[in-house]
């Protein structure tokens, strides 16, 4: 198959042919920390083997934090002796298909409520079950029933939110849109990425809180966009902007785009692409030059916290075969060679960790150092994303300063 396929296409032929919360650790902590010891006498499994132990304990924990039953988790990690995505995707299904059937009983019983949380929490589990990346056939099965459970909790959520199917190129931009309560023609921002949280995934509650409307869509190469992670996808992001913007639910001359980990690169790139219509960009913990380059992809084979290979799923994104394709694939993505950086860009914010092991400080600090004057805020000892609870509130007071004046 060629890069020149689309990504449905591509997750039509695998399934019938058998398919960002942040890091706050680094690469070097986690290459630091020894790993834990097999329980005497018993089985290696995720929480003690050794090759896996560092980014088992970050992603159980990570899990936990977002709503997965502890006990629960824990036994799927300690029954698990490997990463082979059936076992891993049964085991999360397992715990998804109950509160399905809960889902549907409380509905047909009018409660709407309660028939949503437990949608909800069977599409999350289902999005466990997918993760990080859909490249298996049981993780692509996993990923329609996300979706599905999404779409039906999503039927009772307040304030609604409106499934749109944009025709793009014989196909179609699926995006969630959402209007804070209250506000007549709000402004809207696009929210995108990472490269392992799809849409149904976020809520975007703290858009809405900060009132502005939310387009939650999936960045190119992951969830239902059919495009992959190459140097001309932004193409479907001026799309969605061309829609938008002739909306008359939303003010689509107050537009902002957030884009996160792996796809704040297409919050940086959309600054510049749309100069002119967007009215603010957020780069948080995305990559912009230096993580595209082979010094930086190198080291990331060592890296252990993200648990699976970290160069899997961009692999996966980017639609390339192998390592060395991404090697020679990542660089055209740079902004810097796409000559970029001396055009007018909308005001626009970086945000990262200065020790984030997986997308380099060093891409805050060249856009800060290239053409018109950026925001910034580096969190000095914060990984991934910056690693602080009040990274979240920071960004969201950033957009509404530039998009309610």
């Amino acid at each position: 198959m060629t890069n020149h396929s689309t990504r449905r296409q591509f997750l039509h032929s695998a399934a019938t042919g058998a398919l960002a919360l942040a890091a706050s650790s680094t690469r070097a902590t986690a290459k630091a920390e020894k790993p834990s010891l097999p329980l005497p006498g018993g089985d290696l499994n995720l929480l003690t083997d050794p090759r896996f132990t560092v980014g088992a304990k970050f992603r159980m924990g990570q899990f936990i934090q977002k709503g997965a039953d502890p006990k629960a988790a824990e036994a799927i990690f300690r029954s698990l002796t490997d990463l082979e995505p059936q076992p891993w995707v049964d085991a999360w299904s397992r715990l998804a298909q109950p509160l399905e059937t809960q889902g549907a009983t409380l509905e047909a019983q009018g409660k709407t409520e309660e028939a949503s949380a437990a949608f909800q929490k069977a599409s999350f589990y289902y999005g466990i079950a997918k993760f990080p990346v859909i490249n298996h056939p049981a993780k692509q099965a996993a990923y329609r029933k996300c979706i599905e459970t999404f779409l039906k909790a999503a039927r009772y959520l307040d304030p609604p939110l409106e499934r749109v199917a944009i025709p793009f190129e014989g196909k179609e931009i699926v995006g969630y849109l959402r209007l804070p309560k209250g506000i007549s023609r709000p402004p809207v921002v696009i929210a995108t990425g990472g490269v392992d949280v799809y849409k149904e995934e976020r809520e975007n509650s703290d858009l809405l809180d900060a009132g502005l409307a939310a387009f939650a869509t999936d960045m190119p190469g992951n969830g239902e966009c059919p495009l992959w992670y190459t140097a001309d996808a932004e193409r479907f992001y001026t799309a969605i902007i061309d829609y938008l913007v002739k909306r008359d639910d939303v003010d689509g001359q107050r537009l902002g785009i957030l884009g996160r980990s792996y796809g704040g690169y297409w919050g940086g790139k959309m600054a510049y692409v749309e100069s002119k219509r967007l009215r603010a960009a957020v780069d948080w913990g995305g990559p912009i030059h230096y993580t595209f380059q082979e010094p930086w992809l190198r080291g990331l084979k060592d890296d252990k916290l993200y648990l699976w290979s970290i160069l899997d799923s961009m692999i996966y994104a980017n639609h390339v075969k192998d390592f060395d394709e991404l090697l020679r694939q990542a660089p055209t993505l740079s902004l810097k060679a796409q000559g970029w950086f001396n055009k007018p860009a909308a005001p626009l914010l970086a945000v990262n960790g200065a020790k984030d092991g997986w997308i380099t400080i060093q891409d805050a600090y060249i856009l800060l150092e290239s053409g018109d004057p950026k925001a910034a805020r580096v969190y000095p000892e914060g990984g991934h994303m910056g690693g602080d609870p009040g990274a979240n509130k920071l960004v969201m007071n950033w957009l509404r300063a530039q998009l309610l004046r």
